[in-house]
C-alpha cells in the first residue's frame, strides 16, 4: 500500500465515476433492448451526479484535511471495476444493475477501509462522509432500478 491523500481518494472516485459515465454513454448506444438502453442512460447521469458530487465536496472542504497524508491506504484498481463493465451483457438489466451497485459497493469499502485505518478523527469524518454519500446513492440506484422493473 501507497501513501496517499484524502484529496487523492477522492480524485481516484471521481475520475472513476466520470469513466463510469463515458462508459455507460458508449454502451447504452451499442445496447439494443430498449429497457437497457434507459438504465444505460440512467446509470450514465447517476454516474456523473456523483463524480459532480464529489468535485463540490472537494471544492468545500478544509485544504487540510484534503492534503493530509493517510499511512494505510486500499489498492485502488479502476482497471478491474471498468473490466467487469466491459463484460456485463448490457441487454440484460438487472445485470446491468447488479454490475452498478457492484460498483457503488467497491467504492464504500474503499472509504470504509480509510475511516477504519486513518490515525486522524478529521480523516475519518470525512471518509465516513464520503462512505454515506456513496451508500445513499447505492440505495438510491435500487430503489431506482426496483421501480424501473415495474415499468
Amino acid at each position: 500500500m501507497r501513501f496517499k491523500t484524502i484529496k487523492d481518494i477522492i480524485d481516484f472516485s471521481r475520475h472513476l465515476h466520470t469513466e463510469l459515465a463515458r462508459q455507460y454513454a458508449e454502451l447504452e448506444q451499442l445496447a439494443t433492448a430498449e429497457r437497457a438502453q434507459l438504465m444505460l442512460d440512467y446509470l450514465n447521469r447517476h454516474e456523473q451526479h456523483l463524480a459532480e458530487a464529489l468535485k463540490d465536496y472537494e471544492a468545500g472542504a478544509a485544504s487540510g484535511i484534503m492534503d493530509a497524508w493517510l499511512q494505510y491506504t486500499p489498492e485502488l484498481d479502476a482497471h478491474q471495476v471498468l473490466e467487469r463493465i466491459r463484460d456485463m451483457d448490457i441487454n440484460n438489466v438487472e445485470e446491468v444493475v447488479a454490475t452498478a451497485l457492484a460498483t457503488d459497493e467497491y467504492l464504500r469499502e474503499i472509504y470504509e477501509e480509510v475511516a477504519q485505518r486513518a490515525d486522524l478523527d478529521e480523516i475519518r469524518e470525512v471518509a465516513r462522509s464520503l462512505r454515506q454519500i456513496e451508500s445513499n446513492e447505492q440505495y438510491r440506484l435500487a430503489r431506482d432500478a426496483l421501480r424501473f422493473s415495474d415499468l
